[in-house]
């Protein structure tokens, strides 16, 4: 049997505190409490649920009473608060199917940022929106929570303006991943790929150029037995320096030898030669 993909333990670990929950008992009593506060005797379907106003939910006293009471099982339990009302409420409810996250403390990923110019945080919390970031405005040793989006990524129809002078790129912000105590080591490696593949999408949404990483080549140890020093490189050179070193000797294989070759000439002109051409210029 192979090995299980680390965010499918993680998923098992919140089920298992889901149910450790729904076997302790606090379900059957929580669930009687909240239908009452609700003014209903059967439980709400998942279409009913979506169209209820929470807001008038939630002006309720008794109604935030049983809240707080889900709230403190929550805590004793490691669940999201939403978790534990969804599961008194709802008819059928199975929280894996859920796009929320099930335990109380999940793996995130957040925005900061000391600057506190409006129109740039603005802009900045549209585009973190979308992504389903969160915001966090740090001034010294304080921080405060901008905007807290939901697990599911929303859409605005328009993004704000630019402001007129954006801050340095070095300046603006930088990625936080937090993860929670027991979570994959393995998980948390594609979490931080994860946040700097979304760094670099906030960055290029905002306006700033951002180089693209170039990949180490392995010719590059022989630089100095390649003439790669020379200012000058004859015509075709470069190409005939990678045909050299390059392990594909069949016939068959030309075509493929020649992509290969056509993408390591690229890489070594854009490391090696282009400098010294704008250095001349």
């Amino acid at each position: 049997m192979g090995k299980s993909d680390p965010e499918e333990l993680w998923r098992r670990h919140a089920l298992e505190l889901f149910e450790a929950f729904k076997q302790s008992g606090e379900l059957k009593k929580l669930r009687k409490e909240g239908l009452a506060a609700c003014g209903r005797k059967k439980l709400f379907t998942s279409l009913e649920w979506a169209k209820s106003p929470m807001r008038q939910r939630y002006l309720s006293p008794r109604y935030m009473d049983w809240h707080h009471k889900c709230e403190s099982v929550a805590q004793r339990f490691g669940l999201a608060i939403w978790t534990v009302e969804c599961a008194c409420l709802i008819s059928g409810y199975q929280p894996e199917k859920e796009p929320f996250p099930i335990e109380a403390h999940w793996p995130q990923i957040k925005v900061v940022t000391e600057n506190v110019d409006d129109q740039f945080l603005a802009r900045l919390a549209y585009e973190a929106q979308r992504r389903g970031l969160h915001i966090v405005v740090r001034q010294g040793s304080v921080e405060t929570i901008y905007l807290f989006t939901s697990p599911i990524p929303l859409f605005n129809l328009e993004p704000p303006t630019l402001p007129p002078s954006m801050p340095p790129l070095d300046n603006a912000f930088h990625m936080r991943v937090e993860l929670p105590i027991g979570y994959p080591s393995q998980a948390t490696k594609r979490l931080n790929k994860a946040a700097r593949q979304l760094e670099r999408e906030l960055l290029t949404s905002l306006g700033y150029s951002i180089s693209q990483r170039l990949r180490v080549s392995r010719l590059i140890s022989k630089v100095n037995g390649l003439r790669i020093a020379e200012r000058q490189l004859p015509k075709r050179g470069l190409y005939e320096i990678v045909a050299k070193t390059s392990k594909w000797a069949s016939a068959t294989e030309d075509e493929r030898r020649r992509r290969t070759v056509k993408t390591q000439r690229h890489r070594l002109r854009k490391r090696l030669v282009k400098p010294y051409e704008a250095s001349e210029s």
